[in-house]
């Protein structure tokens, strides 16, 4: 019932998969997210659009996604069209002399992984409502000495509730997927 609000204006045909997946993520949110892990092409960012589209229909309004910077458009116009939920993409051509370039008027912002990483004190001055993150496995082994990304997110991103989307395979290696 909770997502009925949030589903009644999205463009998308659900399959009961994405449903599911997107119920369960949006639950998943109270005990610091999950991740979602579904084959190319399974839907991923519809479920995530969900998840979006609810939190912003119960007024949250400090979303994050990051993504590779070749999917930072994409991820704009499929929010926009799908959902119609307004974004803005942060990226070195939009950060402005001062203040948090982070903190914008719309509720959800685009950045890349590299770009939040490079700024994890600006990140961690906001209260994140949630922080998607599109690629997850390229944040792999966050918590080995080498990752400086995976190190500077999760210190930047400390408490915010997470969705990590990946379609690439993990080797059910518990230290694997814990990284």
């Amino acid at each position: 019932q909770r997502v009925v609000r949030a589903l009644s204006e999205a463009k998308v045909d659900l399959n009961p998969h994405q449903l599911e997946a997107g119920v369960f993520a949006i639950d998943s949110l109270p005990r610091g997210g999950c991740m979602l892990a579904d084959e190319v092409g399974l839907g991923k960012t519809i479920e995530a659009g969900m998840v979006l589209s609810q939190l912003v229909s119960e007024g949250k309004s400090r979303i994050l996604v990051l993504a590779p910077a070749t999917l930072r458009a994409q991820w704009q116009q499929e929010l926009k069209d799908k959902f119609d939920l307004e974004s803005a993409v942060v990226d070195g051509r939009t950060v402005r002399a001062t203040g948090n370039c982070f903190d914008q008027s719309v509720p959800i912002v685009i950045a890349s992984h590299p770009f939040a990483a490079n700024r994890s004190e600006l990140l961690a001055q906001i209260t994140w409502d949630l922080v998607v993150i599109d690629e997850a496995h390229r944040l792999r082994n966050a918590h080995k000495p080498g990752n400086k990304t995976g190190k500077a997110l999760k210190a930047g991103l400390r408490n915010a509730p997470k969705l990590l989307l990946t379609a690439t395979p993990l080797q059910n290696d518990l230290s694997e997927l814990f990284g």
